[in-house]
């Protein structure tokens, strides 16, 4: 899991991106906050989008080490 600690940061970062110009959209009712919200939206969805296949085999590989553990108690 080590290997994901970059990738899940950098998610982490866009997700917060994203709910930050939402919050700042609908308390300031911007039109361009709402844009920067769009655009950090698109990149976030496109960011899981390219990522998806890695996201995958880590969810996988977590479940196969969970089985092991289980196995080895």
């Amino acid at each position: 899991m080590a290997d994901y600690k970059g990738m899940l940061a950098e998610l982490a970062e866009l997700a917060t991106e994203e709910q930050v110009m939402f919050t700042v959209s609908v308390i300031t009712k911007s039109d361009e906050a709402f844009d920067k919200f769009v655009d950090a939206r698109e990149r976030l969805s496109k960011w899981i989008v390219e990522h998806a296949a890695v996201i995958n085999e880590a969810i996988t590989e977590k479940k196969y080490n969970d089985m092991l553990n289980e196995e080895v108690r």
